[in-house]
Order: C-alpha cells, then structure tokens, then sequence
C-alpha cells in the first residue's frame, strides 16, 4: 500500500491505498459532491455534509445492485429461451 495524500472540501487527509490514482480521482469526485451540497445546505457542517454525501451514495449503490439483479434475471431468461432454441 503506498501513502497518498488527498484533499476534500478544503481538508487535507493521508490515505494508504493500492490504487492512489482510483483515490484521488474518487477524492475529488467526493469533494465535488460536498461542494454541491454545501450550496444546498449550508447550513450543514462538515460531519453532517458527509453523512448526507454517504446515504446519497448508498442509495444510488443500493438502487445499481438493484438493477443488477434484474438484468441478471433476465440475462438468465434469455439464455434459457436461447439454449431452448438451439436444441429444437
């Protein structure tokens, strides 16, 4: 793991990671967002800008994984209409 050094919302913060280039491309992204939100709600500190940044994300993760599953099924539906096919 290497040491990498990233800024978020104005903070500096040494990360270790096995990818420092993936780090820092998703530290900005993450900085970007709190910016975002801040315009928004600025009333909002730090801690709280990122606790809203982290349920706007696991929303967006968990409906992604949600459509997975459902492409995943009907992946399957296909295969099975397809391999039906073949073997007439």
């Amino acid at each position: 793991m290497k040491s990498v050094e990233v800024e978020i919302f104005g903070r500096q913060f040494r990360l270790r990671s096995d990818n420092p280039t993936r780090t820092l491309k998703i530290a900005q992204t993450l900085s970007q967002e709190l910016t975002e939100l801040y315009e928004s709600y600025e009333n909002l500190d730090f801690a709280r800008l990122l606790l809203l940044a982290c349920f706007q994300r696991e929303d967006k993760l968990q409906t992604a994984l949600e459509e997975n599953q459902e492409l995943k099924a009907e992946l399957s539906r296909v295969n099975q209409m397809l391999e039906s096919i073949v073997s007439i």
